[in-house]
C-alpha cells in the first residue's frame, strides 16, 4: 500500500511541474547539482526537490524529467548562490515503528561534531495531501528560509535527537562537555535556548568550541601534549 501511495505522489508531482505554468502555480525551482545512487553511480544534471513528495527531480538534456525517491538515491545536493553555500541532502533510515524504518530524504543544515538535519514538518493522512498542493513545495527561499515549516534533529550515532526535546535529549547527554563556555555565550549575546533559532545557535557554538579545541590540540608539539 506504502509503495502504490508513494507511486502515486510522483505520478501526482511531475503533473503538477509540467502543468503549473499553464495554472499560474509557482514554477519548478531548477539547480545544477548531482545525484549519488545507492551503487555509486553518480548523475550530473538540472535537479529539483520537492519537500512535500519527499522526491528528486532530474531534468535531462532532452527534457525528460526523471523522480528519484530516498530509496534510489543515497545523496544529491547543488550549491545555492543565494545563500552562498552547498546544500546536502541524505537519504537515512527513519524509524516508523518497532524495528521499521523508512529511507527518508533529510537536509544538512549544520555540519559538525553533531550534525542537524531537517525535514519538512508532515500534515496527516491522504487527503490532508491531496489538498495540499505538492507545487508550492518546490525548494524555494520562501519555504527553505522559514525554520517554522521544519523538524530539527540533531544526528547522532544512527539515531535522530528531536530539538523540540533539547535539554533531556541534547544538551545534558552531549553538550555539557562546554557546559561553562555556552552559558557565558548566552549571557552575552542575550540567547533565548528555549527557542528553535537559540538551540540551533548553541549547538552551531558546540561544534565551533569542538572544532577549536580538535585545532588546538593538532597544533599542540608532541612534548607539550597534557599529562
Amino acid at each position: 500500500m506504502k509503495t502504490l501511495f508513494t507511486s502515486v505522489q510522483t505520478m501526482l508531482l511531475v503533473l503538477f511541474c509540467v502543468v503549473s505554468t499553464w495554472a499560474g502555480r509557482p514554477k519548478t525551482s531548477w539547480q545544477t547539482g548531482r545525484l549519488s545512487f545507492w551503487d555509486n553511480t553518480i548523475l550530473e544534471g538540472e535537479l529539483s526537490y520537492n519537500w512535500s513528495a519527499e522526491t528528486v527531480l532530474l531534468r535531462q538534456t532532452d527534457g525528460r524529467v526523471r523522480a528519484y525517491s530516498a530509496s534510489q538515491i543515497r545523496q544529491f545536493g547543488w550549491f545555492d548562490y543565494e545563500q552562498a553555500k552547498q546544500r546536502t541532502f541524505v537519504s537515512l533510515a527513519n524509524p516508523t515503528g518497532p524495528e521499521r524504518f523508512n529511507q527518508t530524504f533529510f537536509e544538512i543544515y549544520m555540519d559538525g561534531s553533531l550534525k542537524v538535519v531537517r525535514r519538512l514538518k508532515r500534515t496527516r493522512g491522504i487527503a490532508k495531501w491531496i489538498l495540499t498542493n505538492p507545487a508550492y513545495y518546490t525548494d524555494e527561499k520562501t519555504l527553505t528560509q522559514n525554520p517554522d515549516q521544519f523538524n530539527y534533529y540533531v544526528y547522532e550515532a544512527g539515531n535522530f535527537l528531536n530539538v523540540d526535546r533539547f535539554y533531556s535529549d541534547i544538551y545534558q547527554p552531549l553538550l555539557t562537555l562546554y557546559d561553562q563556555e555556552l552559558q557565558t555565550y548566552v549571557r552575552n549575546h542575550n540567547i533565548n535556548a528555549r527557542t528553535l533559532l537559540g538551540r540551533l545557535v548553541l549547538i552551531d557554538h558546540f561544534n565551533f568550541l569542538s572544532q577549536q579545541e580538535a585545532r588546538t590540540a593538532s597544533a599542540r608539539p608532541p612534548g607539550n601534549a597534557p599529562h
